[in-house]
């Protein structure tokens, strides 16, 4: 298990109890894009307590780009029959010796630097690896695609205080480089909907909110993340804005969970928000709360060009979460509590 802690341990074990149709996977192998990052790597960890604890026996692809990564975040997992990692861009046409039954794409880039820095590969990941993984599901003949979507392809909303249900659509300005990310998750949920009709696949799309945890790696810019790093680190906890942006947040372990039931439960072409349910704060108020638990003081400094760039310029990001808990889900951290978590594991990791 990549963290070797004991909130993320009960949380690794809460969600591999999750009363789901687990035996969909038993003896079937799943390919996961992205299985490094924040939430990929929470996805193997409960894969395999589960093929450890009860002998699920799911086979996983763990693929990415970086062997490195891979080998520091699965290192207990190198030497298991139903682990493998595979090296793979997936700009890339998929060839590999081996066919699956599921596939999970959740490779992209997935902060503002990135959005800013590498524009071309933000999109590219989410439309045409999607393309090319698509392709190989077909050939494969797989079970369920399963594609990793976001809230940022709801845009701004309409009206100040509009909840985003997964039928909304809000204003994107396509003529900007920071929304290669917001219209390249558009395409490729358009993308997974026009394999349904044209080649039969069954494909389900998951809506996350931000999503945020101790797997998230330290690079990583999300505002939130950064908020909490500066915090463990007694550092200043630095407020680009004025702080009163209203975003749904959900703690990585909920967001893993929200996954498995938009795979095992969900409507083949339907798209499930994965938001908490608790209080919604400010960006202001979290960070506040953050300065709280580490001691610290919250100050507004301007972004530099390079952030400014890859930000979004959205007040409220609200999402409702009824239609996934009509598939059994529930959450079972709200910000609070899960910010609280998180600067726990984190400590012990810097």
């Amino acid at each position: 298990m990549y963290i070797n802690h004991e909130i993320y341990k009960a949380d690794v074990l809460a969600a591999a109890n999750e009363n789901l149709a687990w035996e969909k996977l038993s003896g079937k192998s799943l390919l996961l894009t992205g299985a490094t990052g924040l939430i990929g790597t929470m996805i193997v960890d409960v894969l395999m307590k589960k093929n450890r604890d009860e002998n699920l026996n799911v086979k996983i692809y763990a693929a990415g780009r970086n062997e490195k990564i891979a080998a520091q975040r699965f290192a207990d997992y190198i030497s298991d029959k139903n682990f493998q990692f595979v090296q793979m861009n997936v700009n890339e046409p998929i060839a590999q010796d081996f066919s699956v039954d599921y596939i999970i794409h959740a490779a992209s880039n997935t902060h503002p630097v990135l959005y800013s820095t590498d524009p071309v590969g933000t999109m590219m990941a989410n439309f045409l690896g999607t393309y090319n993984l698509l392709e190989y599901g077909v050939k494969s003949k797989i079970k369920r695609f399963l594609f990793l979507s976001s809230v940022e392809i709801y845009g701004k909303a309409l009206n100040a205080n509009d909840d985003f249900d997964e039928k909304y659509c809000g204003y994107i300005d396509c003529n900007t480089t920071r929304a290669g990310y917001n219209e390249s998750k558009r395409a490729g949920e358009t993308l997974c909907n026009a394999y349904i009709s044209q080649h039969g696949i069954d494909a389900v799309i998951a809506r996350p909110c931000r999503i945020y945890g101790a797997t998230l790696r330290l690079d990583n810019s999300s505002v939130l993340y950064q908020f909490m790093l500066n915090g463990v680190r007694g550092e200043n906890i630095i407020l680009k804005s004025a702080g009163q942006q209203k975003f749904s947040f959900c703690y990585v372990a909920d967001c893993v969970t929200g996954i498995f039931y938009t795979l095992l439960n969900g409507q083949c072409g339907e798209a499930y928000n994965i938001a908490d349910s608790g209080e919604i704060l400010t960006l202001g108020e979290i960070a506040k709360y953050i300065g709280e638990i580490c001691g610290t003081k919250v100050i507004f400094e301007l972004p530099d060009e390079i952030q400014a760039r890859g930000f979004s310029n959205a007040v409220r990001a609200v999402l409702t979460n009824d239609k996934l808990r009509g598939l059994g889900w529930t959450p079972k951290d709200d910000t609070r509590s899960g910010v609280k978590k998180t600067i726990e594991i984190v400590k012990t990791l810097i």
